[in-house]
């Protein structure tokens, strides 16, 4: 009976013994990443993105990267972007860089950002760094300091939130003339 004990038990250990050598000897040889977990490159190109039946925005662009499963883009180079209102153009954009969510459709623009007003009777244009597009609200927020300019009159202010769809235009604390 006692020799049964040893066996079982040598058995055991050499079995032991045998995966731990396994797991040292394959530590290291991870399996690759499955082929659809890389990023996309795209460069030079355009994107356009739609709500319900009309187009939302749409921009041209220098580069761009999209995570693996496509929901997340980084986009460089940034020209020639309008934002829609009812399917027509409402605001025109270039920016440095956007990172844009391409399941909600919002985006937030850093670096350089121009907006210009379309179709108004005195256009208007805001400078900033930072700019926040909510496609829900259809609201473009601007919480860096911002210049806006109405023809030959600008005006610096601290914030702005501009919804495309009233057409209403908030703006934070002010610095400069304005005439009205």
């Amino acid at each position: 009976m006692r020799k049964d004990w040893r066996v079982v038990t040598a058995v055991l250990a050499f079995a032991a013994l045998a995966i731990l050598v396994e797991g040292v000897v394959l530590s290291g040889r991870d399996m690759p990443p499955p082929p659809g977990a890389q990023p996309v490159l795209l460069g030079l190109g355009a994107v356009t993105a739609h709500h319900m039946k009309t187009r939302s925005w749409a921009f041209d662009y220098d580069h761009a990267q999209t995570s693996p499963d496509g929901s997340l883009a980084e986009i460089d180079g940034i020209h020639n972007g309008v934002l829609f209102k009812n399917g027509k153009p409402a605001l025109k954009l270039s920016a440095k860089h956007i990172t844009a969510n391409t399941v909600s459709q919002d985006f937030t623009a850093t670096g350089r950002v121009h907006v210009e007003q379309t179709g108004a009777s005195m256009p208007r244009s805001f400078d900033t760094d930072l700019i926040v597009w909510s496609n829900a609200t259809k609201t473009l927020t601007l919480s860096h300091r911002s210049l806006i300019r109405t023809g030959s009159a600008s005006l610096t202010i601290a914030n702005a939130s501009i919804n495309v769809e009233t057409g209403k235009i908030k703006i934070g604390s002010i610095a400069g003339s304005v005439n009205i």
